[in-house]
């Protein structure tokens, strides 16, 4: 029997960052899981798929992401608990059901999980899928790490049921394919049993069927205020540092650790305060008002895309008359480099010079001799395709 699902509450388990996704599944009590394999998401499926004859639960590898997203959707309006999950790529195949999946509704828990690559360390691109969410209105979440990765997937699923929407959740190649340790938590011993009804976001029981687009758009966005409300309280929203600080960072996702990291290293805890985020769409108002208005300057560290630093500066504009007129530094700045994976280096380098501090990142003579006995040492050898993936034949005949 897998640990991932036999292990008991309470004992602490290394783990990759996709266990950690699927033990939150499991906590859930998720009876369908469903995806495509791509880099970096590929092991939540796999990992689900070994224990699913224990479970109870019902695995699939679809023939798209598209398809993937349908099936699980099929599972949540049966009221049952359900995961699809994809690389970024992916989110582009499922997109257009997305659209039609939150216009409808759903019932169990639905989450989709996206695990992205920034840098594109095994991808054509580094895509950001967090657009979708502002896009098709609906709640993105993004853990800060291992133990987060599973109460963040486990609360998605609770959270779409309490606003009966797909909830998003992001995670990145960093936390995907890392490890750490994690403490787990209860697996329910009965999950639910598939049943159907008519009432729902698609029925009115005055009316009957609802065909107004009108009405069904105007309820996707009262089901996201609700998911907002919840967000001020958030556990996974953290602020850390003085109270009055010389300059706010501002992040979510694997960049909280470099962020803290990078804080460290250069002894900055006492100037610093860090807010990280892992309610990243929508902001919560009044949690984020309370944090701007901590200072002037405010510096917003992630990945790929400047989705934070966007919706942060909106938000700030929108508030100015109350907490005055902000600075801003981070990707539009030239502080945070706009493509590629970050590192506390990078983080330790933007904060130095806005903090006119001292900061030592690798000596030049080091990297030298690193890199050149990385090119004369290791073979040289391109990116590959996970074993079985059907599109290793179409590569090779290119």
């Amino acid at each position: 029997m897998s640990e991932l699902y036999s292990g008991k509450e309470g004992t602490t388990h290394l783990v990759m960052g996709n266990e950690a996704i699927a033990r939150g599944a499991l906590e859930a009590g998720i009876s369908v899981a469903t995806g495509y394999p791509g880099t970096p998401s590929s092991e939540v499926i796999e990992r689900l798929a070994e224990v699913a004859g224990e479970a109870g639960i019902y695995t699939e590898w679809s023939v798209n992401e598209k398809v993937a997203l349908e099936v699980a959707a099929a599972a949540s309006f049966a009221e049952l608990r359900a995961i699809a999950v994809m690389k970024q790529n992916g989110v582009n195949v499922a997109a257009d059901f997305i659209l039609h999946l939150v216009l409808s509704g759903t019932r169990g828990g639905l989450v989709l999980v996206s695990c992205e690559d920034p840098g594109y360390l095994s991808s054509m691109n580094e895509g950001d899928s967090r657009t979708f969410a502002r896009l098709n209105e609906i709640p993105l979440l993004e853990p800060g790490d291992f133990q987060e990765a599973k109460e963040m997937t486990k609360w998605g699923l609770e959270l779409s049921e309490q606003i009966g929407n797909l909830v998003l959740l992001r995670s990145v190649t960093r936390l995907s394919h890392a490890s750490g340790d994690i403490t787990f938590g209860p697996v329910p011993g009965e999950r639910s049993q598939a049943r159907f009804r008519h009432e729902g976001a698609m029925f009115d029981p005055k009316e009957g069927p609802v065909l107004s687009l009108g009405f069904r758009h105007r309820d996707v966005q009262e089901k996201l205020k609700k998911a907002v409300a919840l967000f001020e309280d958030s556990p996974f929203n953290t602020y850390e540092g003085p109270e009055e600080p010389e300059l706010l960072l501002i992040t979510s996702s694997a960049c909280s650790l470099y962020s803290r990291e990078a804080v460290a290293v250069l002894g900055a805890g006492d100037r610093v305060g860090l807010l990280k985020m892992g309610t990243t769409w929508p902001l919560p108002p009044d949690l984020m008002k309370k944090n701007l208005s901590r200072c002037d300057r405010i510096l917003v560290v992630e990945e790929v895309l400047p989705f934070l630093e966007d919706n942060v500066k909106i938000l700030a504009a929108e508030m100015a008359p109350e907490i005055g007129i902000k600075h801003f530094y981070g990707k539009k700045s030239g502080h945070v480099p706009s493509t590629g994976e970050l590192n506390p280096d990078l983080v330790a380098r933007a904060l130095s010079g806005l903090l006119d501090l001292s900061h030592e990142p690798v000596p030049p003579e080091y990297k030298g001799k690193a890199d050149a006995l990385a090119l004369s040492k290791t073979p040289s050898r391109g990116i590959t395709f996970c074993p079985g993936c059907p599109h290793r034949a179409s590569f090779w005949s290119i």
